[in-house]
């Protein structure tokens, strides 16, 4: 997500003391002069290899790889991690895609030190450029952001931010600059498009609240 985000950022800050793979590994491959090799190597740092005794991620018991069917084309394969994953609750952190578009996903249940959720919420939407434009039926409240730079390099950006209660869920759909990305994913755009992030976001929401 392209914007300044002091939670997040701390919070991801402390996550690269103790994560194989952090945010900080995608931003150092950024550095290379080769704008392919830096989207080869930051989807590679952002890659988890499942693991059969590890707890199951959102993408596994909340929703699966067919309920991206409308957003992404091909067959999304799992990544236990992601991006906007807090710390402490990486297992509710996951993305589903390929090398050229992924769906960045999270939902935090947990209230960071001195504040609440909903604080947050309205840190992340109130800071974010560009501005949004609100989804309604999706949790409590939602927004989508239009699309942007993507934090990982070479890549396009399109973000759906809800939160239900205390719960924050954050869908992010990433997609390589040019046909490629394009390709990639599948035509829907604007509130269309965020309806379908909302969507996921939904489907978490419900699976904790049953």
């Amino acid at each position: 997500m392209k914007h300044p985000r002091p939670f997040a950022l701390f919070v991801l800050a402390l996550a690269a003391g103790c994560a194989k793979q952090t945010p900080a590994d995608v931003a150092a491959a950024a550095a290379t002069n080769d704008e392919d090799a830096a989207v080869a190597a930051a989807l590679a740092n952002a890659q988890a290899k499942r693991d059969d005794n590890a707890s199951p991620t959102p993408c596994e018991k909340d929703f699966s790889a067919r309920d991206v069917a409308g957003i992404l084309n091909g067959a999304p394969t799992l990544n236990r991690y992601a991006m906007n994953a807090a710390l402490g609750e990486k297992e509710n952190g996951c993305a589903l895609g390929t090398q050229d578009a992924f769906v960045d996903f999270s939902i935090h249940a947990k209230a960071p030190p001195n504040g609440d959720n909903r604080q947050v919420y309205a840190m992340l939407t109130s800071l974010h450029d560009p501005k949004g434009t609100s989804l309604p039926g999706v949790g409590d409240r939602a927004m989508w952001f239009d699309v942007h730079d993507s934090n990982v390099p070479g890549m396009n950006e399109f973000d759906t931010i809800s939160i239900k209660g205390e719960m924050i869920c954050m869908a992010d759909l990433h997609f390589k600059e040019g046909s490629p990305g394009e390709k990639a994913i599948t035509p829907a755009r604007g509130e269309a498009l965020a309806q379908k992030l909302g969507a996921l976001c939904a489907r978490s929401f419900a699976a904790r609240n049953s």
